[in-house]
């Protein structure tokens, strides 16, 4: 009987790949034989606390082996997980976990007291500890060393199976749910494994938050469908990266501009001539030469994605990573990938529009927010927000998020251009602008810029004056050691607005 069940392939590794590594934690490691053991094992013990065919369990933990055992042994059952960003309040995750209708919220010992406080006022959800907690939690552990030898049938699941439920970061609205089915997660994984060329001998780092389909999906379960490592840390240490890859042999890995800045400002020495291919975004020029130095047999992967296109969308391919840079390719297989006006119809070449897209590995929408969901999801295509353009060649060029775009005296400005021209200047390792208020003008840009030693502000201003039209030079400069991020690698620019109020700008108009 076939199904679109993900954790179907946990069984065919388990004979195929049986004693090789599946997954390294932390000087733990499971082979796939010992992972389909565990998912086994804990989903019969879920099964006997009442989960089941459509049960619905919230994560909220940093990056440890329990949370994608947990995932895979709800997958197996037909239930739903729900990953949650540790890093909310109480009252945030309260209003999610209700959202979400979850049954049961599971953690760790480090936020099980934001946990406990977020279900305070919902009596029935249930407690899981995915690590030791004390009293009041199940212990998920324990419980499937009570259940060890037990094997549990796949649920019989169609593509429209709910796998997952996703929560945006709702930067500009309240955070909308999500929907991944079990048919998106698989063909995302096929397109992963066929973009990056990935086989059994791959070993991927991950310390991509899991709560985001930067940790699960990039190439995240992909890995395993081939019969490769999945080598898990906690937290992002760059240090603890560059050990990693000599130690593990790593050999692909997806890393944010700015982690790729702070491996590369660490001194101890290590190999890095494993690595065959690095994805990352927002790359300037000067540190796409530190990444060739730093890992010189890598392809360097710009990429474009969302989490309602279970993560990357665009691929820069090997052979145009010079050529093309500064775009983030081509659509990965079986996604269309259009640049539309206001009514819909294709922009011309070179010409700005909204990025829309479609295929088997989009999500269907927002759970129970049928306004979102009819807003973005219309005409058979997902609207990203995101402002684009092609290139003669068919390459996707990203210029800026509808919300970034800045509003200057009447004029829109892309934040994302006037950064690439700074990012052209030879001292710069990573520029972020965002518009800040202004009594004449409504908003003016104002850049926030990582350099390399011996960059001023004046000079780059000269830089810009002489690329940029007057009204896009940035009105101040501020230099920094480093951005503010979310745990993905993304930069806060919502943060970097806040923050201008109580720094000094080491450059001003006038």
């Amino acid at each position: 009987m076939s199904t679109a069940n993900i954790a179907a392939m946990l069984r065919g590794n388990a004979l195929r790949f049986a004693d090789r590594d599946a997954l390294v934690f932390e000087g733990r490691r499971w082979t796939h034989r010992q992972l389909d053991d565990d998912v086994n094992a804990l989903a019969a013990g879920l099964a006997a606390q009442g989960v089941g065919p459509g049960g619905r369990v919230a994560i909220v933990a940093n990056n440890v082996p329990e949370f994608l055992i947990l995932s895979l042994a709800l997958s197996k059952l037909g239930a739903v997980f729900v990953p949650l960003n540790y890093r909310l309040t109480a009252g945030e995750l309260a209003h999610l976990l209700g959202h979400a209708g979850v049954q049961a919220v599971a953690t760790v010992p480090e936020y099980a007291p934001l946990a406990a406080a977020a279900i305070e006022g919902l009596p029935a959800v249930r407690r899981f500890a995915l690590e030791p907690i004390g009293d009041g939690w199940l212990d998920l552990r324990a419980l499937a060393d009570d259940h060890r030898g037990e094997r549990v049938a796949d649920a019989d699941l169609g593509d429209d199976a709910l796998q997952r439920i996703v929560y945006t970061s709702g930067t500009t609205s309240l955070p909308k749910g999500v929907m991944l089915t079990h048919g998106n997660v698989n063909m995302n994984m096929h397109a992963q494994i066929v973009e990056l060329g990935l086989r059994p001998g791959d070993r991927i780092l991950n310390f991509a938050p899991l709560y985001h389909v930067g940790g699960t999906d990039l190439p995240g379960y992909g890995i395993w469908h081939v019969g490769g490592c999945m080598v898990l840390q906690r937290r992002f240490d760059p240090l603890a990266v560059r050990r990693a890859i000599e130690a593990e042999r790593i050999t692909g890995m997806v890393m944010a501009a700015t982690m790729l800045d702070m491996v590369r400002r660490v001194e101890e020495p290590a190999d890095l001539s494993s690595v065959r291919w690095l994805i990352y975004s927002q790359v300037t020029s000067a540190l796409f030469a530190v990444a060739r130095e730093l890992f010189p047999n890598a392809r360097l992967i710009e990429g474009y994605g969302l989490t309602e296109t279970c993560s990357g969308l665009t691929y820069l391919d090997e052979a145009h990573m010079e050529s093309k840079q500064g775009s983030v390719g081509i659509p990965v297989p079986w996604v269309q990938v259009r640049v539309v006006d206001a009514d819909g119809d294709d922009v011309p070449v070179g010409e700005n529009g909204e990025v829309v897209a479609r295929g088997p590995k989009v999500s269907p929408g927002y759970l129970d927010d049928p306004a979102a969901t009819g807003s973005a999801f219309r005409d058979g295509w997902f609207h990203t927000g995101d402002v684009g353009c092609f290139d003669a060649d068919g390459y996707l060029y990203i210029r800026d998020r509808l919300k970034d775009m800045i509003r200057s005296g009447g004029e829109n400005m892309s934040s994302a251009e006037i950064e690439n021209v700074l990012a052209d200047h030879p001292l710069v390792l990573a520029a972020s602008v965002v518009g800040a208020p202004d009594p004449k003008w409504q908003e003016v840009p104002v850049a926030f810029v990582i350099g390399r030693p011996g960059l001023t502000a004046d000079s780059l201003i000269a830089h810009a004056r002489a690329r940029l039209g007057r009204f896009k030079v940035p009105k101040e400069v501020y230099i920094v050691e480093e951005f503010p991020t979310n745990p993905s690698g993304k930069v806060l620019k919502r943060t970097l607005r806040d923050l201008r109020g109580s720094m000094t700008p080491d450059w001003t108009y006038g």
